[in-house]
């Protein structure tokens, strides 16, 4: 994609006349609460003066004491839901967050006061350490924050550590250090402020929602009234705001992505281009890590055999030297990085500028940090690890399994770094597909005639580049469906993409033409998949092609299965999300939405017996299995009540039914890839 359009000068007028706008808006709706308040002050002292002594009968009486009672509630609370944001505070808490001082990490503290002395901009006021894979400014803030000074915070997590150099870390720092002093910084800080006032006007509920939500649904008629119409104008004041919100998010974003050219330049000019582009191309690969494979790894602790490691970071070394073994890039301190990794991906037909991403695009970062071509002479090469003393990295991985272990009624106990790796080890040996096929079976097969294919004999192995290539297609040609279908909803915001080439709007996705391409796909690897079942099933002996066979019939019952019970449940869905949206059901809405979770149950317990009696094996080797046999002997959820338990259990118990036939699936499909080797 092309770079960023625009200076920040031009981002920082743009967003500084939204930001005008939003408070021109929102002194509107200040004065409106006002103006409410003012006339139901006014027709109350009317009804007190004028009318009240002149009614001689009680329920007259009592009829304008709750109108008079009424229209100032009213008043109050539509005047207090306006003015809440100006009282509002918002506090960016972690408690995964490690403050840490100069005498704490003095080697840190004296690279922070350098870049501090390079850039001419203020130290932070504090400095906590995490985690993550992730360095960040950040700050608490409120309303009047707008017009007032905020001091900024700097969190480091020590994930970026692992293989980087203090050169590397310098670069990254010194790109946090860029944000501290830029002056769009101030309007950028407006900008996130108003945000976050307009996202809790609109999203989010506090005691005046709860109260209004009580006032709806009184049993008065009168007073209810009030309270419905009350709900109505701060329900037009939310559907008004969003507009808002997102006129103004816009512009922040564009803004958040010039920033973000602009840090990148100052770290640059502290530590070197070369540096800026192996810690940008580093960071890329440890974050894409620490998501999909140490910290699901690091997660198992809730399962009951799991022993926390004593160091999440040795742990996570420990993860990632089986991850390359699994085909994961290796990094090494002592080898920067001149180039992202390339993603072993067919690359999408659709392109478009996101217009709501705060990140520009990485290729677009280093292309911008190559043009600088920046040298510094003094680049420090020594692992980043130097910076940070051993107790301190050890507190912060104590505070990060305290946190995450907080719920656990009895803690899990702690196992040393080599306990870790041998259950890291054997977790990756009974579970980890062989690189050569990995491809062809780590995905569920294409549908096709099992039956055709166990008769046709195929003698040439199938697995082949071109059958790789149309695999990689299709996965890619599916998430290209979802985004443009998101497209032309409007949930992604892109008024102009690319497809194929080919410049659309939002009126001209080409949603049936893209399907073609994904059917036609979906025909040629569904043929390949065929060929490979052949192919497998004619190999070995009898008793190899007995239990060939056997995998792929256990496969494709249980997916078979799986789109059944979507099928039988998606109506029963539909109806119950319908019923959820409703904030107060009659008595026949209610009795349909208890039919419908009663009938989802017996829907779901059919499939667990069906389950059961296709694949028996299952009972024996996979704990949950029991779990939900003994939920399909029972019931518990009934046809004349709904309860919030019972149907909470049964979502969980969905939840439970898909994860064990996933695993089914994969245990199956993964005896076939090391056959297929074998």
């Amino acid at each position: 994609m092309a770079r960023e359009s625009g200076s920040i000068k031009g981002a920082v007028v743009n967003e500084a006349i939204r930001l005008a706008l939003f408070l021109v808006y929102y002194l509107v709706l200040i004065a409106l609460g006002l103006a409410v308040l003012a006339g139901a002050v006014w027709v109350s002292y009317h009804l007190s003066v004028h009318v009240l002594p002149e009614m001689h009968h009680g329920r007259g009486v009592i009829g304008v004491v709750i109108l008079m009672v009424g229209i100032l509630s009213l008043a109050g609370m539509f005047g207090l839901y306006l003015i809440k944001p100006l009282f509002s505070f918002t506090s960016n808490r972690d408690d995964q967050r490690v403050e840490v001082g100069r005498e704490d990490c003095p080697k840190l503290f004296e690279l922070i006061e350098d870049l501090a002395d390079k850039t001419g901009f203020c130290l932070p006021k504090h400095v906590y350490l995490t985690t993550d894979v992730n360095a960040c400014v950040f700050y608490n803030m409120g309303f009047w924050s707008i017009f007032f000074p905020v001091r900024k915070n700097l969190e480091i997590g020590l994930g970026l550590f692992n293989s980087t150099t203090v050169q590397e870390v310098k670069a990254i720092l010194a790109h946090e250090f860029g944000h501290f002093g830029q002056q769009s910084m101030k309007v950028g800080s407006a900008v996130s402020i108003t945000n976050t006032i307009l996202y809790h006007l609109v999203y989010t509920d506090d005691f005046i929602d709860r109260a209004l939500q009580s006032w709806r649904i009184s049993g008065l008629l009168l007073w209810r009234l009030f309270g419905i119409i009350t709900s109505a104008l701060t329900f037009s004041v939310k559907y008004l705001t969003t507009f808002v919100f997102r006129f103004v998010e816009r512009g922040e974003m564009k803004l958040s992505r010039l920033m973000e050219f602009g840090a990148d330049e100052v770290a640059c000019r502290c530590a070197g281009t070369d540096a800026v582009i192996s810690a940008l191309c580093k960071t890329d690969l440890l974050a894409e890590r620490d998501e999909t494979l140490v910290r699901p790894f690091l997660m198992n602790f809730r399962e009951e055999t799991f022993k926390v490691p004593d160091n999440y970071f040795s742990a996570a070394d420990v993860v990632a030297v089986c991850a390359e073994r699994d085909g994961c890039p290796s990094l090494r301190v002592e080898v920067p990085m001149r180039e992202p990794k390339v993603p072993d991906t067919v690359e999408s037909r659709v392109k478009f500028d996101d217009a709501m991403s705060t990140h520009p695009e990485l290729v677009d970062r280093l292309e911008a940090a190559r043009e600088l071509a920046c040298v510094c002479a003094d680049e420090e090469r020594q692992s980043a690890w130097t910076l940070i003393p051993e107790e301190v990295v050890q507190k912060v991985s104590d505070r990060y399994f305290e946190v995450r272990c907080s719920e656990q009624e009895e803690k899990p106990p702690r196992a040393a770094v080599s306990e870790f790796r041998a259950f890291i080890e054997k977790s990756y040996a009974e579970n980890a597909f062989p690189l050569t096929v990995k491809p062809f079976f780590a995905r569920v097969f294409e549908t096709f005639d099992l039956e055709k294919a166990f008769e046709t004999k195929v003698e040439k192995n199938p697995m082949t580049s071109d059958y790789k290539r149309l695999v990689g297609c299709l996965k890619t040609a599916r998430d290209d469906q979802k985004t443009l279908e998101m497209i032309a909803s409007g949930e992604i915001d892109a008024k102009r993409f690319t497809y194929d080439g080919v410049a659309h709007t939002r009126k001209t996705v080409p949603v049936e033409a893209h399907q073609k391409y994904v059917d036609d796909l979906i025909s040629a690897v569904a043929k390949k998949d065929a060929e490979l079942c052949s192919y497998l099933v004619h190999r070995g002996n009898e008793a190899d092609q007995a239990f060939v066979r056997k995998q792929y019939e256990e496969v494709v019952k249980i997916e078979n299965l799986m789109l059944r019970l979507i099928e039988k449940l998606k109506t029963h869905d539909e109806c119950i999300d319908r019923s959820f949206l409703k904030e107060n059901l009659n008595d026949k809405e209610y009795r349909g939405l208890c039919v419908h979770v009663a009938t989802m149950e017996k829907d779901f317990q059919d499939s667990i017996r069906e389950l059961v009696q296709d694949v028996p094996e299952i009972v024996s080797i996979q704990p949950a299995a029991s779990t939900l046999i003994d939920y399909a002997n029972k019931k518990h959820n009934s046809e004349l009540e709904f309860s919030s338990d019972a149907f909470q259990e049964l979502m969980n118990m969905r939840e439970n039914f898909a994860t064990l036939c996933q695993d089914w699936q994969r245990k199956c499909l993964l005896a076939l890839a090391r056959f297929a080797v074998s």
